[in-house]
C-alpha cells in the first residue's frame, strides 16, 4: 500500500496529516517539474558546469515519512496466570511526520551515461501514534472489558542508511538514479495499564496506580529507492527522492510492575517505512588548473 493510502487509512483528517500529505505530493511533483523547466527555459549551461558529475558532495533534505508498524501480542501473563490475547491483536500504527536530515556521497562518472556512486544519510522524523488499549487486551482479556484507561503507542525516531547508487544521465545536467543498501530505524513502543479492578490487563491494586513499560531499539534492515537530480550549476545539485525500507519483525518483552504485582507482556513488531524528500547538495568539484 502506498504512502498516500496509508496516510488516509491512518486518519489524515487532521491538519498536520493533510499538510504532510501535501509535502509528499510536492516532493513527487516538484523535482521532475523543476528539472523539466530547467531543461526547457534555462539558457544553455557552460560545458564546464555540467560536463562531469564526479566528486564528493554534501546536502540537506526535508520531506514526509510514514512508519507502518504492526503490533502482535503473543502472550500476556498476569501474576502467573497466562491469558489468551483477544481479537484486538494484531493492531496497526501509522506514525506520519516531517523528516529532515543530511546526506553525504561520492559520484564517479563513467563513460556517459552511467554515474555510479556511494551515499550515507541521517535524518529524524520524531512522531508518536497512540491508541486506547493494549493490543491483545483491549476487548476482553482478564475477564473485564477494555480498554478502560490503558494506552499503547509507537514512536518513530531517527533513521540512517549506507547505500550504493547507479545513475543514468537523461541530459548532461539531469540524472535519474536507483539506490539500495543497509538501513537503520529507531523505534520505541510503550504499553500503559492501570492496576484497577476492571482493567483488562493489570489486576487491581490499592490506589489504582498506572504502570508503563517501554522498549526502544535501533532496528536494522534494507532500503531501496529512486530519485532525480538536476545539476543546474557547476556545484549545486537539486534532488527529489522516494525510498522504502523494510525491517522485518522484532520481538519485545515488557514487564508492567506495581510493587509485587507484575504483568508480563510479549509482542512482535513488524516495521516498514516510506518517505519522499527534496534535497539540495553542494558538489566539491575540482578547480581547473591555470593555463
Amino acid at each position: 500500500m502506498g504512502i498516500f493510502s496509508r496516510a488516509v487509512s491512518a486518519g489524515c483528517d487532521h491538519l498536520e496529516e493533510l499538510l504532510i500529505a501535501a509535502i509528499v505530493a510536492g516532493a513527487f511533483w516538484v523535482a521532475p517539474t523543476l528539472a523539466a523547466e530547467t531543461a526547457k527555459k534555462a539558457p544553455p549551461l557552460p560545458p564546464a558546469a555540467v560536463s562531469n558529475w564526479s566528486g564528493f558532495y554534501a546536502g540537506a533534505e526535508v520531506g514526509a515519512k510514514l512508519a507502518d508498524t504492526t503490533w502482535t501480542t503473543t502472550s500476556v501473563v498476569d501474576d502467573g496466570d497466562t491469558v489468551v490475547p483477544d481479537a484486538s491483536s494484531p493492531r496497526n500504527y501509522y506514525p506520519v511526520g516531517i523528516r529532515g536530515g543530511m546526506y553525504f556521497g561520492y559520484n564517479h562518472q563513467l563513460a556517459k551515461p552511467w554515474v555510479p556512486g556511494l551515499e550515507v544519510d541521517w535524518a529524524d522524523a520524531n512522531k508518536t501514534t497512540a491508541k486506547a488499549g493494549i493490543p491483545g487486551c483491549s476487548i476482553l482479556c482478564l475477564g473485564d472489558p477494555g480498554p478502560v484507561a490503558d494506552r499503547s503507542s509507537v514512536r518513530m525516531g531517527w533513521d540512517a542508511s549506507a547505500r550504493a547508487r547507479m545513475g543514468y544521465l537523461l541530459m548532461p545536467h539531469l540524472l535519474t538514479y536507483g539506490t539500495g543498501g543497509i538501513a537503520w530505524q529507531k523505534l520505541k513502543s510503550s504499553a500503559t495499564c492501570q492496576f484497577s479492578g476492571p482493567d483488562p490487563v493489570c489486576t487491581g491494586s490499592s490506589g489504582a496506580p498506572f504502570a508503563t513499560a517501554s522498549s526502544s531499539a535501533a532496528r536494522t534492515g534494507w532500503t531501496v529507492g529512486i530519485g532525480i537530480e538536476s545539476q543546474s550549476t557547476k556545484n549545486w545539485i537539486l534532488r527529489g527522492e522516494y525510498r522504502y525500507a523494510g525491517f522485518g519483525t522484532g520481538n519485545v518483552q515488557s514487564n508492567l510492575i506495581d510493587g509485587t504485582a507484575v504483568t508480563n507482556l510479549a509482542y512482535q513488531e513488524k516495521l516498514s517505512t516510506q518517505f519522499a524528500t527534496l534535497g539540495i547538495a553542494y558538489r566539491f568539484a575540482r578547480r581547473a588548473p591555470h593555463p
